[in-house]
């Protein structure tokens, strides 16, 4: 394993750490002490603190590293940072969009249903230079895929996917 890997491994090793406390002190604060809070300010309900617990454990479960953010009635989205070994391609890492799909297919089977939007952004560090692949698909077209109403070639041309060389 390289330095560079170690890095990114601990990094993401943080940001799990944290997200983790977070979820314990949301979840072990008593009701009574909740801080008063600007009335613009939106605190983050227990139902979307585990939704997106859940979707980190499966992402995780599946090899990938990354982050979750869930926006209840607007989008899912997904930040993964993946290593590209020497002589592999962007267009491997741009596969794993099917992971996180995957994942988000799982989370609206669920208590997670309430998005609208699945957004994926996956980082691929090369060699000799980085990419960002995005994708994004509408939440009604994921659930139609999963539940056969959509062919897999019906489903790829509903997801938007863009490529970005990075310097």
């Amino acid at each position: 394993m390289t330095q560079k890997q170690r890095r990114i491994i601990a990094a993401l090793a943080v940001a799990n750490t944290i997200v983790i406390l977070a979820l314990v002190v949301l979840v072990m604060r008593p009701s009574g002490t909740s801080p008063s809070l600007p009335p613009h300010f939106h605190t983050p309900t227990l139902p979307q603190g585990t939704c997106q617990w859940k979707a980190t454990q499966l992402l995780a479960q599946a090899g990938l590293g990354g982050t979750v953010a869930l926006t209840p009635g607007g989008p899912l989205r997904f930040e993964i940072a993946y290593s590209l070994a020497p002589g592999q391609t962007a267009d491997e890492a741009a596969q794993l969009v099917w992971a996180a799909l995957d994942v988000a297919l799982a989370l609206d089977e669920g208590e997670c249903g309430s998005f609208t939007q699945v957004e994926v952004t996956i980082l691929a560090r090369g060699v000799q230079a980085d990419t960002q692949v995005n994708a994004s698909v509408s939440a009604a077209d994921l659930v139609a895929f999963g539940a056969g109403e959509l062919s897999e070639d019906e489903f790829v041309e509903r997801v938007v996917y863009t490529t970005t060389a990075l310097p």
